[in-house]
C-alpha cells in the first residue's frame, strides 16, 4: 500500500503498518483457526448452527452499529474535534441494537427455524452494546498505523475469548458457551483500546458536525450492512432450505474459505484507507491500486486453488470426519474467498476517493442478485449450489460493476485487469492438475501433501520471480508505465 504515499516518513509508517496488520491479521487467524478446530471437536454440528444462527444477526447488526463513523474519524483531517459528536452518535446506535436484537430474539430465531437460537441471540446482543464504546480509540490508533497496538489488544481479546467458551463447553454449556466468549473478547478489546490510547470515553454533541459526519456515514453505513448482509443471508436461506444442521456444515465451509479475507483483506484494509486517504492526488491514488492488484492476485489465487482443490482432505482430516459435508459448499466457496479479497481493496479504495454511494449502488445490486441465485442453488443442488452462487454473482454482476465504478474516478480497467491476467491465467494448468490428484483415490493426508505440491511447482514457484518484482516496484514506489494521457 505504500504506493499511495507521497513522503518517505509517511511511506515508512504505513510499510510499518501493513508489515504489523499483515502479521497481526495472519497470527491472530491462526489462533481462530485452531480455536475453531477445538470446539468443532467438542461442539455437535447442530449446537453450532444454533449458535450460527446468533452469529449472523450478531454480524449484521455489528457492521450496523460502526455506521461508518471510524472510517469518518479516519479520512479526517483534525479529529479530534469530531471525536466526542462521534462517540455519542456510535455509542446510542449500538445501544439501540443491542436493546433491539434482544427484544426480537424469539422471531429472529423462528425466522431462521431455530427456536433454540432464542437465548443466545439474547447473550450475544449484550456484545453489541460494547461495542460502542471501541469505534473511537480504535480509529485512534489506525489512523496513527499503529497495528502492532491494535495485534496486542485483539489477541487478548482472542485469548479472553478462548479461556471462557472453553471452560463453559468443558462444563457442558454449548452455543451459549461460545456468546459468553464473545463477550468477554469485546469487553477486554473495549478496555485495552482505552488503556493503549491512554484516554477515557468522552461524549458530546455538535449538529453540524454531526450532519457532517453523517452525509459520509450513512450510504458507507447501509453499503456495510448490505455487504454483511449479502455474506449472511445465505444462512437464512441454506438454514430454511436444507435445515439448521446443514448450517452448520455450510457455516464451517464458509469460515475456511474465508481464510483469503480473514489473512489479507483484514489487513489490508485497516492500512489501505488511511493510505489512500492521505495520497497527495487522485492520479497517486490511482497507481497506488493498480500497483497493489497483481501482488495480492498471486497471493488470494494460490490460497483459494489450495483451499478448492483440497477441499474433503481438508475438512476431514482438520474437523473430523462428521464435518466430511461441509466440502462439497467449500469448493466453490474457496473460489470466491479469494475474489473477496479483491472486492474489499477496491471497495475500500472507493470509500477512500469518497464514493461511499457508488459503494452502495454496487452492494444493492449484489443482494438483490444473490437472493434468487442463493434459493436455486441451495434448493437444486444442496450445499455445492449454495457455495457456487456466490460465484457466479460476483462473476455475472458485481465484478462489471466495481469497474465502472473505479471508471469513474480515473482507473481505467486495461491498466487494471493487464497486472492481474497472468497470475489468473496461470492458475488454470494448476487447477486442472489439483483436481486430477485429488480423484487418485490416495489417503486424504497424501492427496493434501499431493495438491499443496502441485499447487507450489505449478503456480507459487514459477510466478515467484514475477511477484517479488511486482511487489518490489510496490515497495518502491516505481509505477509501471502507463499510456500518455492516463488520469490515473
Amino acid at each position: 500500500m505504500t504506493a499511495t504515499v507521497s513522503s518517505g516518513p509517511a511511506a515508512g509508517r504505513v510499510s510499518r503498518g501493513l508489515g504489523w496488520s499483515l502479521g497481526g491479521t495472519i497470527a491472530m487467524r491462526v489462533g481462530s483457526v485452531l480455536f475453531g478446530i477445538l470446539v468443532a471437536r467438542l461442539v455437535a454440528p447442530a449446537e453450532f448452527g444454533v449458535y450460527a444462527v446468533a452469529l449472523t444477526v450478531w454480524t449484521i447488526l455489528t457492521t450496523l452499529a460502526d455506521l461508518g463513523l471510524g472510517s469518518d474519524l479516519i479520512r479526517a483531517r483534525d479529529m479530534e474535534p469530531r471525536a466526542p459528536t462521534v462517540a455519542t452518535m456510535g455509542l446510542g446506535v449500538s445501544v439501540g441494537l443491542a436493546t433491539t436484537m434482544a427484544l426480537a430474539a424469539e422471531p429472529i430465531a423462528l425466522a431462521f427455524g431455530s427456536a433454540e437460537s432464542t437465548g443466545v441471540i439474547r447473550l450475544m446482543a449484550v456484545s453489541i452494546a460494547v461495542f460502542g464504546f471501541t469505534i473511537v480509540p480504535s480509529a485512534r490508533l489506525t489512523r496513527d498505523f499503529r497495528q502492532g497496538a491494535l495485534f496486542g489488544i485483539n489477541g487478548l481479546g482472542l485469548l479472553s475469548s478462548v479461556v471462557v467458551a472453553l471452560t463453559m463447553i468443558l462444563a457442558g454449556a454449548g452455543a451459549e458457551a461460545l456468546a459468553c466468549g464473545q463477550i468477554a473478547s469485546q469487553s477486554v478489546i473495549a478496555l485495552g483500546l482505552y488503556v493503549v490510547t491512554r484516554t477515557v470515553p468522552r461524549l458530546g454533541f455538535d449538529p453540524a458536525l454531526a450532519r457532517e459526519s453523517l452525509a459520509f456515514c450513512l450510504p458507507l453505513a447501509a453499503a456495510n450492512l448490505l455487504s454483511w448482509l449479502l455474506l449472511s443471508i445465505d444462512n437464512l436461506i441454506v438454514s430454511r432450505t436444507i435445515g439448521p444442521e446443514q448450517l452448520g456444515l455450510y457455516v464451517l465451509a464458509f469460515n475456511i474459505s474465508s481464510w483469503p479475507m480473514s489473512a489479507l483483506g483484514a489487513a489490508i484494509r485497516v492500512v489501505a484507507l488511511p493510505a489512500f486517504s492521505q495520497a497527495a492526488t487522485p492520479r497517486a491514488r490511482n497507481r497506488g491500486l493498480v500497483l497493489c492488484m497483481a501482488p495480492l492476485v498471486t497471493i488470494a489465487t494460490v490460497i483459494s486453488l489450495g483451499l478448492a482443490a483440497a477441499a474433503v482432505p481438508l475438512v476431514t482430516l482438520v474437523y473430523g470426519e462428521r464435518w466430511e459435508p461441509a466440502a462439497a459448499a467449500l469448493t466453490g466457496l474457496a473460489v470466491f474467498g479469494g475474489i473477496r479479497v479483491l472486492f474489499d481493496l477496491v471497495a475500500t479504495f472507493l470509500i477512500a476517493a469518497g464514493e461511499t454511494r457508488a459503494v452502495l449502488a454496487v452492494q444493492v445490486a449484489w443482494v438483490l442478485a444473490m437472493v434468487p441465485a442463493m434459493m436455486i442453488g441451495a434448493d437444486r443442488w444442496g450445499l455445492a449450489g449454495a457455495g457456487w452462487a456466490h460465484v457466479a454473482v460476483v462473476a455475472v454482476v458485481v465484478a462489471p460493476l466495481y469497474l465502472r465504478a473505479l471508471a469513474r474516478v480515473g482507473v481505467r480497467t486495461g491498466d487494471l485487469l493487464r497486472p492481474a491476467a497472468l497470475p489468473i491465467l496461470a492458475a488454470v494448468p494448476a487447477a486442472a492438475v489439483s483436481v486430477w490428484v485429488g480423484g487418485l483415490g490416495a489417503g486424504r493426508l497424501l492427496t493434501l501433501v499431493g495438491v499443496a505440491g502441485v499447487v507450489l511447482v505449478l503456480y507459487a514457484l514459477p510466478l515467484l520471480p514475477w511477484w517479488r518484482a511486482r511487489f518490489t516496484r510496490l515497495r518502491r514506489l516505481e509505477p509501471d508505465p502507463l499510456p500518455e494521457g492516463n488520469p490515473s
